[in-house]
């Protein structure tokens, strides 16, 4: 029985006794949600999760480089103490003047200093009034008055070993900061002791951590605990004030507090403002800390970076499942509304008949329907994992395209269909791409226990029938050929030319040429009573919820209205060989 369907004129009033109007859908507002709120659920999931690994990645990022720059200050501060003990030995037992006139220790002065470049900037000796009597930078040395120098005061004050502030230094006029000690007392000298000193080169130490840093607005600070800034990545303004400052120091004892394994806290910088991740570490025993700042702006970037292809993934699903949802509706629609016209003459016919139609149109877009859908979740798990490959993700996208594509003719068939039955529009397609493209997505949706080899020749020619149905029918064949190997195997695609001289008995195939597409398993076969059988619509083999029977019905659908034939054979044990008949063109 035929039903004619025409969904561009209402359906006459029911005028049979108890015959009740069909209701309308309802599902449909839920499925428009879902089809937004899924995708962003899982944006935001992702979101959440990508941000967290960023995060994570920049502090253990934080913390490597940290401890670089300490084990580097540590090295240069050795460094100066090596110099300071070596000139502690020169000068023992000497008096100041024998050491301004002593060529030797202004020799060793500047072979110290040479040593120890580009970091160590000049090493000198102060006699008990403060002045210089020997340095590495001139010969013999002019009697520089260092009395203002903090770290003199500190030395006078009781202090072991000082570091001083970024000054200029006299009578070079280069930038550097001290490290001061005690000259070893003179034979039967009483009161000060005169003073050793060895400067970094500040500069030295910029150009190194410029060196270490990950991006143009990262920070690298060497600071005294007072908050003093010695040297630091980018430069300071030259008006920027480096003495000891109040309101660096209690967040460098803040970060110095932190317990070890804490996360880094963020905090803004008192020079540019700028909110950082930052880690400090204090520099051995010295009053002198290292601290590296990483802008959170990157991290930002690096989250947007990594979350380009799940966004691009969500709004092309949400986008897929609208037009899905879109395209399911208006379907329910036109069944509604077709269901309706039909209704009086399904009270005069029998009621079994008007559930074997329906039942037939519903269950056989939702099977179809069924399978794009697994195709485009298929797609979208494969863009997740190839996030971070763009040409991947934009074959993959162009593949999800494909498969809306093909679910918008797919309905417009089954409408047709439904329509009164009339023969869709005669078209043609080229064989041979469209296996190659089905079977590469087939081998990475079938599942992991199964292979997909395809044989095509490079030339075949053009047959009759339109594509989506073609694709259609060889994803259902390709899933039968999966069902029949549940522990997994090869599914073999394969396509050749055949040329049939007379008609045979039984499958009104005329003669000419045809291109044949075949798909083969070898799973548990049928034998020939279930054989006979696999052509009848809801005839099913397989497990109750686990298949329609509507799969090879549509196959072979579609090969009749293409003028062709499917042919299938098959051995219990042995496999299954489908075969799709298409009469060529030209």
């Amino acid at each position: 029985m035929r039903i004619a369907l025409n969904p561009d004129r209402p359906g006459p009033r029911l005028g049979t006794p108890g015959s009740k109007r069909p209701s309308r859908p309802r599902g449909f507002v839920l499925l428009w949600l879902a089809a937004l709120l899924l995708p962003a659920l899982g944006v935001i999931g992702t979101g959440l999760t990508t941000w967290s690994d960023v995060r994570r990645d920049a502090e253990a990022r934080l913390e490597r480089n940290a401890e670089m720059l300490r084990q580097h200050a540590l090295r240069a501060f050795a460094t100066q103490e090596a110099i300071l003990a070596a000139i502690s030995r020169a000068s023992t037992g000497r008096d100041w003047e024998a050491m301004r006139q002593d060529a030797e220790l202004h020799g060793l002065l500047a072979e110290l200093t040479a040593a120890g470049q580009p970091v160590v900037r000049g090493v000198l000796v102060a006699d008990d009034q403060d002045r210089v009597v020997s340095a590495s930078y001139e010969f013999p040395a002019r009697p520089t008055d260092l009395s203002d120098r903090s770290y003199l005061r500190e030395l006078r004050a009781g202090a072991g070993q000082t570091v001083g502030e970024v000054l200029v230094a006299r009578p070079m006029g280069w930038p550097a900061f001290g490290i001061a000690r005690s000259a070893p007392p003179r034979p039967g000298a009483e009161g000060p002791r005169g003073t050793l000193v060895t400067s970094f080169n500040p500069d030295a130490l910029a150009a190194f951590y410029a060196s270490v840093v990950e991006g143009p607005q990262d920070v690298v600070t060497l600071a005294r605990l007072d908050g003093a800034i010695l040297a630091r990545h980018p430069v300071l303004p030259p008006n920027a004030p480096t003495g000891p400052r109040p309101e660096a120091a209690a967040p460098l004892a803040q970060l110095l507090g932190l317990p070890r394994g804490a996360p880094p806290p963020v905090l803004a910088s008192p020079f540019d403002g700028t909110r950082r991740l930052f880690v400090a570490k204090r520099v051995g025993e010295w009053p002198v800390a290292i601290l590296y700042g990483l802008d959170q702006r990157a991290l930002v970037a690096a989250w947007r970076r990594r979350m380009a292809a799940p966004l691009a993934s969500g709004l092309a699903a949400a986008g897929l499942l609208l037009v899905l949802t879109a395209i399911a509706a208006r379907g329910a629609r036109e069944q509604q509304l077709a269901a309706e016209r039909r209704m009086e003459a399904e009270a005069r016919l029998a009621g079994a008949s008007r559930a074997a139609a329906i039942g037939l149109l519903a269950a056989g877009l939702a099977h179809d329907v069924k399978n794009l859908v697994q195709a485009v979740r298929s797609g979208t798990r494969l863009m997740e994992s190839r996030a971070e490959d763009p040409a991947e993700v934009r074959r993959c996208a162009g593949l999800l395209a494909a498969s809306a594509e093909r679910g918008r003719q797919l309905v417009d068939g089954m409408l047709a269909f439904a329509h009164g039955g009339a023969e869709l529009e005669a078209t043609e397609l080229d064989v041979a791409p469209a296996l190659r493209e089905l079977a590469e997505l087939l081998n990475r949706t079938l599942g992991s226990g199964w292979q997909v080899k395809a044989e095509i020749p490079p030339e075949l020619p053009r047959a009759r029938g339109d594509r989506a149905g073609f694709e259609a029918a060889v994803v259902n064949l390709a899933a039968n050929a999966r069902d029949a190997m549940p522990r997994g195997g090869r599914v073999e695609i394969a396509a050749w030319v055949a040329t049939v001289p007379e008609a045979p008995g039984g499958e009104d195939l005329q003669p000419g040429r045809y291109v044949v597409a075949a798909v083969r398993d070898r799973g548990i076969g049928m034998d020939a009573a279930t054989l006979a059988r696999i052509g009848e619509p809801f005839f099913t083999t397989k497990g109750v919820g686990l298949g329609t029977g509507l799969g090879l019905a549509s196959v072979r659908g579609f090969c009749e209205r293409a003028g062709g034939v499917l042919r299938v054979d098959s051995e219990p044990g042995r496999g299954t060989t489908a075969a799709i008949w298409l009469p060529a063109v030209g």
